[in-house]
């Protein structure tokens, strides 16, 4: 079974987490988000928008591949 967007958008900041040792506040800088909704994205229990979404993927390819390769694909 696939794994919900939320899901997977959780374990990506996790491993980006994991990988790069930002704060919240560093990695909310990279994704330009505000810290609060990445907690949220992060314990998966935000709701991100298709926006959003792009700019967190797009940032952990840009900054962190390695944990975008980590946990795959959805």
């Amino acid at each position: 079974m696939a794994k919900s967007i939320r899901r997977y958008i959780a374990e990506l900041l996790e491993a980006y987490h994991k990988h790069t040792k930002k704060t919240f506040t560093e990695m909310a800088l990279d994704f330009d988000v505000t810290v609060s909704n990445l907690y949220q994205y992060r314990n998966g229990t935000g709701n991100p928008t298709a926006e959003t979404i792009d700019k967190i993927i797009n940032g952990v390819e840009r900054h962190c591949p390695n944990a975008y390769f980590e946990i795959g694909r959805w």
